[in-house]
């Protein structure tokens, strides 16, 4: 008897959370952060070939990167990403072994696999 209101809590909340998590584009999520933000770091990688720089923003207690990466050989701007709960250390450890290893190998192993979950 006590499986049946624990599977349908369990229900409920996942339904709401997927509804919450489809609602937020990722543009409207990118601007909030970027306006919003209480802290600001920022890097630029230089001799990447798969990043232009990255930046990480803090809001309410919450790490947020934001990538900008390369859609070809020629692009010097890069296209934003943003990828969620990511904390100061795992920022900081980033920014200081991209910069004595590889930006791109060091963006895999820390940041990538946070991409948000927005449209």
């Amino acid at each position: 008897m006590k499986l049946i209101p624990i599977t349908l809590i369990f229900l409920s909340l996942f339904t709401a959370t997927i509804t919450n998590a489809q609602s937020v584009s990722c543009q409207d999520a990118y601007d909030y952060v970027v306006k919003n933000h209480d802290h600001r770091d920022s890097t630029s990688c230089f001799g990447s070939s798969m990043l232009t720089k990255v930046e990480y923003y803090q809001l309410d207690g919450q790490g947020y990167v934001v990538a900008y990466i390369k859609q070809n050989d020629y692009d010097i701007t890069g296209r934003p990403y943003l990828f969620c709960n990511i904390s100061k250390q795992r920022w900081n450890t980033f920014k200081i072994e991209g910069a004595y290893y590889s930006w791109g190998k060091k963006f895999h192993e820390y940041i990538i696999d946070n991409k948000c979950n927005c449209y």
